[in-house]
């Protein structure tokens, strides 16, 4: 039953996206995207009323390669942006931009949003929540808040997390403003950082630990790990 009704809700979603693309319609390309999004999520979720691991990295890979396409065929060459929770974006957000030299309003951003538009350095698409934000919030609940503390803390609270679930492992160091963090992701393979909801969350938990926006400079593989080197790009108010 989950798998047909996650197959309608793809086939609503592709249909919105091609009209509203056709259309030049933001709100129905959105729509769009958002129903393909929830199909994928709804048709991981057997009849038996639970989530298993396979089906739960299926539906996480399906989307992860969905975005991929999208970055692919717009040509968005810019490194990732984590932004922690605000106002405008209650649950944080990822933000791909175009250009690696990129402009960004958080006031203009909302959590329907996808694509982001305006002229070339502020065009992107942004993904609210990020990949992993179901992952960050039950950590939360269960082993305390991550705004507003620090890195080595938030790291403590994902690594215990991820460790209890049996689902990836993750260690950050932080030394004269650089950021290290080292990751072993829930879906090994996925070509893009922020589709792996391990490693989505890790990056998530610092921005919001540090209390600003982050950019993901660089990631390397070795041995099933991922190496990531972090910048701080300053706080949510020097970019609203």
């Amino acid at each position: 039953m989950s798998r047909t009704v996650g197959a309608a809700l793809i086939g609503i979603g592709i249909i919105l996206w091609y009209h509203g693309g056709t259309s030049s319609n933001a709100t129905f390309i959105n729509l769009g995207i958002g129903s393909i999004i929830l199909g994928l999520v709804v048709a991981a979720f057997p009849a038996r009323g639970y989530v298993s691991r396979e089906a739960l990295e299926l539906s996480c890979r399906d989307m992860a390669e969905f975005f991929e396409k999208i970055v692919d065929d717009l040509e968005l060459e810019g490194n990732p942006v984590y932004i922690p929770p605000y106002e405008n974006l209650p649950q944080g957000g990822v933000f791909i931009p175009k250009m690696k030299d990129f402009r960004l309003s958080l006031g203009r951003l909302d959590e329907g949003d996808v694509f982001v538009t305006g002229s070339e350095r502020e065009t992107g698409i942004l993904i609210s929540p990020p990949p992993g934000y179901e992952l960050l919030r039950y950590f939360e609940e269960n082993y305390g808040e991550l705004s507003g503390t620090d890195v080595g803390y938030a790291s403590s609270v994902i690594s215990g997390g991820l460790g209890a679930f049996g689902i990836g492992s993750a260690e950050v160091f932080e030394e004269e403003g650089s950021i290290e963090v080292y990751i072993k992701p829930l879906l090994p393979g996925i070509r893009r950082v922020w589709g792996d909801p391990v490693s989505s969350a890790v990056l998530l938990g610092i921005a919001m630990a540090k209390g600003g926006l982050i950019s993901v400079e660089d990631v390397r593989e070795a041995n099933g790990y991922l190496r990531l080197k972090v910048r701080m790009l300053g706080s949510v108010e020097e970019w609203l």
